[in-house]
């Protein structure tokens, strides 16, 4: 098994312009904590990643730094992520826009990098204009991507030579997100929609990917007196490819300590979080802990993050 998964990790990551960063999500401790299951919860500077929508509900400016390292322990694989994002609230009728860098590669050998630029904006106001409602909060967004990859002259094996490659393209996704009474909340997240070509020789697009999200979020739930609850639910389509990811958190110590588990496929996740007040600002660590199952020589991968809500 352990032979197989390399073999086949290093002809995806050789062979595919969209190895990972362009085709999944491995940023927002928080949201890896809760197995990925993030586009109907998006509350904070990790929302990019997940549902852009979800920045207008920010009322300060949060800047995230996240590093991390993907399947420690399997010989021959030393990929990491790297990724620092902000969001910049305005004034409520206008919106937040967000900025950020996303890396993942193998040092030397392989790495993508995305920079993104987004807006979202709170809808309120525009529903009234149609129907005096109360229980319902409508935010939307849009973010703009520059995707770009490239490859060093390597080596696979003693048959197999490849030299410099690179290539880079431009993206787009759309969030928007509802929020109800009573705890409950859906998302939607259309990420690389316009199925952008990063192929250097040959086409080969990055297919768009479409989430769509449930939570609930209670002060204490019902019978089980669980404090401050999150649960949810998120579910995949990418080219007939499905993926149902799921998660839960709770946050105890006055909201301090924050426990978390998730899962998707093939995948288990826990993750914690603490916050605390620094300099007048808010200060979160999050780390988050994934478990690959049928990789018995991994020892998982490990994700840290710094979050920071200014005063």
């Amino acid at each position: 098994m352990k032979k197989f998964f390399i073999l086949l990790s290093l002809l995806a990551f050789f062979s595919s312009p969209a190895f990972a960063l362009f085709d999944t999500s491995y940023w927002g401790v928080r949201a890896l904590g809760m197995g990925g299951a993030y586009t109907a919860v998006a509350d904070d500077a990790d929302a990019p990643g997940y549902n852009i929508a979800g920045i207008a509900s920010l009322k300060k400016t949060e800047i995230v730094f996240t590093s991390a390292r993907l399947f420690a322990g399997v010989d021959g694989y030393d990929i990491g992520t790297d990724y620092l994002g902000g969001v910049y609230p305005l004034d409520p009728k206008y919106g937040a826009i967000s900025a950020g860098w996303m890396f993942i590669g193998d040092a030397g050998v392989r790495r993508e990098d995305s920079i993104n630029i987004g807006y979202a904006r709170n809808l309120d106001d525009v529903i009234k204009l149609i129907s005096d409602i109360d229980w319902l909060s409508v935010s939307a967004g849009v973010n703009f991507r520059y995707l770009r990859w490239e490859t060093k002259s390597v080596y696979v094996d003693e048959n197999t030579f490849i030299g410099d490659l690179s290539n880079d393209a431009f993206a787009f996704d759309i969030g928007l997100l509802l929020r109800f009474k009573y705890g409950i909340s859906v998302g939607y997240s259309g990420r690389y929609l316009n199925s952008p070509d990063i192929g250097h020789s040959s086409e080969d697009n990055v297919k768009p990917t479409n989430v769509l999200g449930l939570a609930y979020y209670s002060e204490e739930l019902p019978f089980l007196k669980i404090p401050k609850f999150t649960a949810a639910l998120d579910y995949q389509i990418r080219s007939g490819d499905n993926l149902l990811m799921a998660g839960i958190e709770s946050r105890i110590l006055d909201g301090k300590l924050a426990l978390r588990a998730g899962a998707w496929e093939d995948q288990i996740n826990f993750g914690l979080g603490y916050g605390f007040d620094f300099l007048g600002s808010k200060l979160t660590i999050n780390y988050a802990f994934g478990l690959p199952l049928g990789i018995q020589s991994s020892a998982g991968s490990h994700f840290l993050s710094i979050n920071v809500r200014l005063p």
